[in-house]
């Protein structure tokens, strides 16, 4: 008997942004084995066919994703979803993973909901070089603790999205979407100590295992 080759690619993305767009082409684009930076086997990776763009950002994920994913479901074998925890009307981040998993599990074997939270500039946060990627003001640590969006003793900002929409309006910084793509390509992935982005590289590892 002849035997079936399974013709599907290998992971589907569901982001509810074009940042979180760029944010994957940063880390898997580039060096033609998008699985190397984070210790994974190969994997095929394209943007173009790989990465779909919720309607709705954050919230549209969490109330369609099986509907959004449904067209994939006979062209990817896996899918990993992506989403911010903090926007209005949120659950929270334990409620969206649970509930997004068990809606999801009906129809994907292999599946990964990564809930960042409070949101996806806490990745851009974590990377070491981000001043010199984003042109930010030399003293912009300084300029977050003033406006209170970074207490003195800690690494990150606790508002990672108010402090970047801070600088941007007051201190003429210009951070788009597109910027996230470099932001990620420059990050030493072992710099992100987010739980999300743990998340999001363990499951890969499990699923494309290196040198296999």
């Amino acid at each position: 008997m002849t035997e079936i080759q399974d013709s599907r690619r290998d992971v589907v993305f569901l982001v509810a942004s074009c940042a979180a767009e760029h944010m994957l082409r940063g880390l898997f684009g580039g060096s033609g084995d998008p699985g190397k930076r984070l210790g994974c086997g190969r994997f095929a990776f394209d943007p173009e066919e790989d990465v779909f763009v919720a309607p709705g950002r954050d919230q549209g994920v969490f109330s369609v994703a099986p509907e959004l994913l449904s067209p994939f479901e006979r062209l990817h074998r896996r899918a990993v979803v992506v989403l911010n925890a903090n926007w209005p009307g949120s659950p929270g981040p334990a409620r969206l993973a649970e509930d997004l998993n068990r809606r999801l599990v009906r129809t994907w074997d292999e599946l990964a909901v990564i809930v960042i939270d409070p949101c996806l500039e806490a990745w851009v946060w974590q990377a070491p070089d981000v001043a010199d990627v984003l042109s930010l003001p030399n003293d912009y640590r300084e300029i977050l603790v003033r406006s209170e969006h970074w207490k003195k003793d800690e690494t990150h900002p606790k508002d990672p999205e108010g402090a970047l929409d801070h600088l941007r309006r007051h201190h003429k910084v210009r951070a788009f979407s597109s910027d996230f793509t470099r932001v990620a390509e420059q990050m030493p992935v072992e710099h992100c100590k987010d739980p999300a982005f743990t998340l999001l590289c363990d499951r890969l590892r499990t699923w494309f295992p290196e040198n296999t």
